[in-house]
């Protein structure tokens, strides 16, 4: 999966098709097929409910339809998979504030609300899998860096 942003399709309800509230822009996943279009997110559309966005993390493109907000779950599946073609030779978390602990802790919790989910379905793929391992490995060694620079803090504040 190329989790980059020039190449992702973004799309949305038709307006009209369902309340305003559910019009979201979705990024469509490379497992798409003819007959329907899976999003990032997971949910499946039909290709006749749907139209083509513009990308909503862009400036507007007069040739499709302006972006509805774009859906949360999409853009971190979109975001995750990205961070995981980054080169592997460097962590993905280089700072330390509680910020990239707070948004690593979400990301990982919704990978792990993913696996609950289609695990058991037998529909989590090796790809996932080893995105949420790493996801969980940066978490612990994040968890254990903050706790060694807390306790050297208490030591030299003693």
């Amino acid at each position: 999966m190329d989790g980059s942003t020039e190449q992702a399709k973004w799309f949305q309800f038709k307006a009209g098709l369902v309340v305003e509230s559910l019009r979201v822009a979705h990024c469509a996943a490379p497992t798409s097929q003819d007959d329907e279009v899976q999003s990032w997110c997971r949910l499946k559309f039909r290709p006749t409910d749907i139209e083509e966005a513009a990308d909503p993390t862009s400036p507007p493109d007069s040739a499709k339809a302006p972006a509805c907000a774009p859906c949360s779950a999409c853009l971190l599946r979109l975001a995750a998979v990205a961070d995981a073609a980054k080169d592997n030779a460097q962590p993905a978390v280089t700072c330390s504030g509680t910020s990239t602990l707070a948004v690593l802790l979400r990301k990982a919790q919704w990978l792990l609300d993913d696996a609950a989910h289609y695990l058991p379905e037998g529909q989590y793929s090796a790809e996932d899998r080893e995105l949420l391992a790493t996801t969980l490995d940066e978490l612990a060694a994040l968890i254990r860096e903050q706790c060694a620079r807390d306790l050297a803090a208490k030591q030299s504040g003693a």
